[in-house]
This record gives C-alpha cells, sequence and structure tokens, in this order.
C-alpha cells in the first residue's frame, strides 16, 4: 500500500487544519544540537515532534517503520504531530508538555562540522520558505531562511551543495547549522547576517502617544 496523505477541506496555504499521514520512516530528524524533533517518511512528508519527546520517540519509532500520525498540516508534506502510532508494534505517543528541567537526552557542545554531498530533500517551513536540506547521505544542513533565499540559485534537489557550520553526529544522525555554503567546499560563501529590521521612527511613538 503507497504512503497515504489524507487530509481535511481546508487548504494548507491558508491555515493549518487536522490531518492524518501514514508512511514508512526514512529517517529521524535533527537539530543542530542533536535532538530528534521530526520524522521523514519514504514520501517526504516531514512529521514535527517537540525535541522532549525525543527519548520516547526513538524508543517507539525506528526507520523502516510503518506509523500513522494524526495532527495539524503546516504546509503541504508538513505535519505538527500530536499523535503518532507504530502501527507494527501497536504503540503510540502523544504529545505532551514538558516537565522542566529534565531535557529529552543529554546534550554536548556542538562541533565544527562540514558536509558535501546531493540535496535529497528541500525542507520548507510553514510558511513555505527554505530552511534546510537533507543530502543523499542523510545529513541534514540546516539555516534561517534569508539564508534560503540567498542561496536559492543553488538549493535544487538532486544537485550537489556543501557547507560547514557547527552541529552534532550522534548514533541518531548528522545535523549541521551551517555557516557558509557552496555548489562545493572550494566555492563557500558565508550566510549574510538577517536583513535589519525597520526602525520605528521617533515620531510614530509620539503619535501613538497621543492617540493613547
Amino acid at each position: 500500500m503507497k504512503d497515504e496523505f489524507r487530509r481535511g477541506p481546508n487548504r494548507p496555504e491558508l491555515e493549518p487544519f487536522s490531518a492524518e499521514v501514514e508512511g514508512t520512516v526514512s529517517q529521524y530528524l535533527l537539530n543542530p544540537r542533536g535532538e530528534v524533533d521530526g520524522l521523514l517518511l519514504e514520501d517526504h512528508t516531514v512529521i514535527k515532534f517537540p525535541p522532549h519527546l525525543a527519548r520516547e520517540l526513538v524508543e517507539v519509532i525506528k526507520p523502516k517503520d510503518r506509523v500513522r500520525a494524526n495532527g495539524h498540516l503546516e504546509a503541504e508534506k508538513l505535519l505538527k504531530g500530536h499523535v503518532i502510532a507504530n502501527l507494527e508494534r501497536g504503540q503510540a505517543i502523544r504529545e505532551i508538555k514538558p516537565t522542566p528541567p529534565e531535557r529529552a537526552v543529554a546534550l554536548g557542545p556542538l562541533q565544527a562540522l562540514s558536509a558535501a554531498g546531493t540535496i535529497r530533500l528541500i525542507k520548507r517551513n510553514p510558511h513555505g520558505d527554505i530552511d534546510g536540506v537533507i543530502l543523499d547521505d542523510r545529513t541534514l544542513l540546516h539555516f534561517p531562511p534569508h539564508a534560503g533565499r540567498q542561496f536559492a540559485k543553488l538549493l535544487r534537489e538532486g544537485e550537489p551543495i556543501a557547507g560547514i557550520g557547527f552541529g552534532t553526529v550522534n548514533d541518531l544522525g548528522r545535523t549541521i547549522a551551517v555557516a557558509m555554503l557552496g555548489r562545493s567546499t572550494e566555492a563557500l560563501a558565508l550566510v549574510e547576517p538577517p536583513p535589519a529590521k525597520p526602525r520605528k521612527h521617533p515620531e510614530d511613538r509620539q503619535v501613538r502617544g497621543e492617540e493613547s
């Protein structure tokens, strides 16, 4: 049976809505600190979960397991999961609030890392901005949305990419918050700082003060 992607009556670009996703797990998704915060299915659907569920998630769900997840569809093939079930084991995980100060995993310092390979998948945030890529060796490269716009011409599935930055390598995967990107390690460019927010003019504050 092919991976199923069932959704409600509203369009995902308008607002999130309840949805159900079923498919086979391709790999864990990790944030730069090495915490599992999602799953990638074989049909390239991303299921997001908060990092405090990482320990429970990796105990119940393994790559190649068949899963079903319910949650809110934030964009096409991007589900914010609330419940996920392992269809083979009959176990399920529900999103629950964390109990501070316990963390899901013991976190170490980030280390300088580099990666080069072919882009397997373009990652996008709920607004549709590119905020990362997954390479053919399953390494995750993370970057802010403005960097996705800066390097837009390079970010194509099936194309080569290289990056250096800081991240984590552990038993669950390899993940890097990049500081430089390029077509190859010999052609890297710095990720530009985010655009400055427009400053509020003093006259604007004065007008608001008079109105109040």
